[in-house]
């Protein structure tokens, strides 16, 4: 951000948005201004590989300006459907009667169409500076006719091995949805083949139902991802019990760092969608979806424990791996006390023998070095059989 943190920045309040109004002109030539900076300190879009070090892969403006950013629109209701892509917003159509709008736009580099937009549907420019902010915490403004979600999107790429985390913006208001999602990966496709074909409840219900039906998408790829990670954990399992490898090590402590960063991004889900069920907070949301979102909920809890199991077997693993490492130390360091043990009782016959005494009987026998020798293997032979029958290795 160029000039304020938006950490810093209190959930927005209605009367907070009315003593805004008169200034919201100003306050959208100052961010236009600052619209350079903005772009130059967006921060990089974060992405994690399975399994090792996360990376972070720059979606700066000079890696995006060659991107041009068209919103998709939806006109829908339960007998009629548009889909058109505009060039500008202002050519957007008011919406009739019983009809939904879903705009849906890909990419938020462009700041002079996410501020035409703000303009084009009352947004506030402080809800249109979190929307360019793509580090955002995930977190819900409410406001007495609008709401706004800030989100992560989590989806795998199975052949690059790669874990994309991205945010994602909603903003809703009575009939009408805006989406901002960072890159062109559409997750939801599915959502709007069901809207062209007109199956599912999406063009029978209010808008609500749509801005819930997203969300769970959302939640589904959470699972989607955490599957790729079950069966990297399982992997592991196994591989703890064949051999010992840093590697191994490596791959535990970069795996539990991603489960860190995904529970800070998924467990706030879990107080917003049961705000969102409060009637009070917001007549946007209709009584007819609150079933719906008891079982987005539960998928929620589901998501956040999946995450919490997972963070425990990671930590377990960590324990085992250090357990396994200290066994096999301790097999080194009982084989050599073994062997130096072995060794205390013949060092000392051959120190004995090698005393320089002339009244030594057993040095003139002829066969007396031999006996020595015989006898020194004899104690050897029978110090290990000792050792066997204690079970000492």
């Amino acid at each position: 951000m160029p000039y304020f943190n938006c950490n810093d920045i209190p959930i927005l309040k209605q009367h907070r948005i009315r003593a805004a109004t008169n200034n919201e002109h100003n306050m959208l030539e100052n961010l236009a201004e600052h619209s350079t900076k903005i772009n130059i300190l967006s921060k990089a879009r974060r992405s994690t590989l399975i399994g090792l070090p996360p990376t972070l892969i720059n979606t700066s403006k000079d890696l995006q300006q060659n991107i041009r950013v068209n919103p998709t629109v939806f006109f829908y209701n339960e007998e009629t459907f548009q889909e058109a892509s505009y060039r500008s917003i202002e050519d957007i159509r008011e919406i009739k009667t019983n009809e939904c709008l879903w705009i849906d736009v890909t990419g938020v580099h462009d700041h002079d169409l996410i501020t035409r937009l703000g303009r084009r549907f009352n947004i506030h420019p402080l809800v249109v500076a979190d929307i360019e902010t793509t580090e955002q915490r995930t977190k819900l403004d409410v406001f007495e006719d609008t709401l706004f979600l800030v989100g992560k999107m989590i989806y795998p790429d199975i052949q690059q091995q790669i874990t994309h985390i991205e945010q994602i913006s909603f903003y809703l208001k009575e009939n009408i949805l805006i989406t901002f999602q960072e890159t062109s990966k559409d997750i939801f496709e599915p959502i709007k083949n069901r809207i062209r074909q007109n199956k599912g409840r999406i063009r029978r219900s209010k808008i609500d139902y749509l801005f819930y039906s997203l969300v769970d998408r959302i939640v589904d790829q959470y699972m989607d991802v955490l599957d790729i990670i079950g069966t990297k954990v399982e992997s592991i399992d196994h591989q703890l019990m064949r051999t010992l490898s840093r590697d191994t090590l490596e791959t535990i402590y970069d795996l539990k760092r991603e489960m860190l960063y995904f529970r800070r991004s998924i467990s706030p889900l879990k107080e917003i969608i049961n705000k969102l069920q409060k009637e009070e907070e917001t007549q946007i949301m209709n009584e007819s979806t609150n079933i719906y979102l008891k079982d987005l909920f539960d998928h929620v809890v589901q998501v956040n424990d999946t995450i919490d199991t997972y963070r425990e077997m990671l930590s377990s693993f960590i324990d085992f791996y250090m357990m396994l490492n200290s066994n096999a130390m301790n097999e080194v360091v009982k084989t050599l006390t073994i062997i130096s043990t072995i060794f205390i009782p013949l060092t000392f016959v051959v120190g004995v023998y090698g005393m320089n005494f002339e009244n030594m009987p057993e040095i003139r026998w002829k066969y007396g070095y031999f006996v020595v020798l015989g006898f020194m293997v004899v104690l050897a032979v029978t110090m290990l059989s000792c050792f066997k029958r204690k079970k000492w290795f």
